[in-house]
């Protein structure tokens, strides 16, 4: 074998080395939100299930997570590294089908955070939810597919996007942008104004709720095409509200936060 060849498979055993990643497991608890959710997109109750737990570096500052048919949780900690746990179920017709299923499903911690397993047909179903822990300050793509989004505590360029679900977030900065079809938006905006480029949240089918602080300055967009607006904030300039837009200012201003629905009201209080 040639010098560069072999160089060549030594980096790609070391890359496939660091891309290997070891699981902690343990079962399931069944009273977590995440398991009703999952049991009644698949119609029963999970026939094997387990958490798989294990942590990673944050790499560039990025992080990427697909999911399917799961959530996707991330909060924001006084961390430098990402700890990951993974909810993973596996649904048959019967019960060691569905234990042969889940022992075929893994999860990648490379450049994505996502899952791989069997075809699904028929009862022959799988899902896997997220939740992670990871530094305050990072760039994340987050997409998931029958599930929710919920961020917390988090400052960064960070975009995320889930059909058939909620999104919700507390405590965010930076340069956001989160959308949702067949979903709600809950909201809670936390000190004195939002830090960074700014906010744009979008639904089609699902209300929106906001929670503000009452000394809270921003530029507020909302508005909605089936549906009503509601503001009721004290530092809110009244001249730009309307009943299916708001265009104003909260306090003195600032960055622009965005809401957006097709078909739902819009509450801000």
């Amino acid at each position: 074998m040639r010098p560069n060849t072999l160089i060549a498979c030594a980096a790609l055993c070391v890359a496939a080395t660091l891309q290997a990643q070891s699981f902690a497991t343990h079962p399931c608890n069944d009273s977590s939100d995440d398991h009703s959710a999952i049991t009644r997109f698949f119609g029963g109750a999970d026939q094997a299930c387990e958490v798989r737990s294990t942590t990673f570096p944050l790499v560039s500052g990025h992080l990427n997570v697909k999911a399917l048919n799961g959530s996707i949780d991330v909060v924001g900690e006084d961390r430098q590294d990402i700890a990951l746990e993974a909810r993973v179920s596996a649904h048959a017709g019967s019960t060691s089908e569905a234990a042969s299923i889940l022992h075929e499903i893994t999860i990648d911690t490379g450049g994505t955070v996502e899952a791989h397993g069997p075809k699904t047909s028929g009862n022959r179903n799988w899902s896997v939810s997220y939740k992670l822990h990871v530094p305050h300050r990072l760039a994340a793509d987050l997409h998931t597919l029958n599930g929710s989004l919920a961020l917390a505590a988090l400052n960064g360029y960070l975009r995320g996007e889930t059909t058939n679900g909620s999104v919700r977030f507390d405590n965010l900065a930076g340069d956001v942008h989160l959308i949702t079809t067949n979903g709600s938006i809950q909201a809670k905006l936390d000190g004195p104004s939002w830090q960074g480029a700014g906010l744009a949240t979008t639904t089609t089918n699902g209300a929106v709720s906001v929670s503000v602080p009452s000394h809270y300055s921003a530029h507020l967009v909302a508005s909605t095409t089936n549906g009503g607006t509601s503001l009721n904030l004290p530092v809110a300039d009244q001249s730009g509200v309307h009943r299916r837009s708001i265009d104003t200012n909260l306090g003195s201003g600032g960055a622009t936060v965005s809401f957006e629905t097709t078909n739902g009201g819009i509450s801000i209080r």
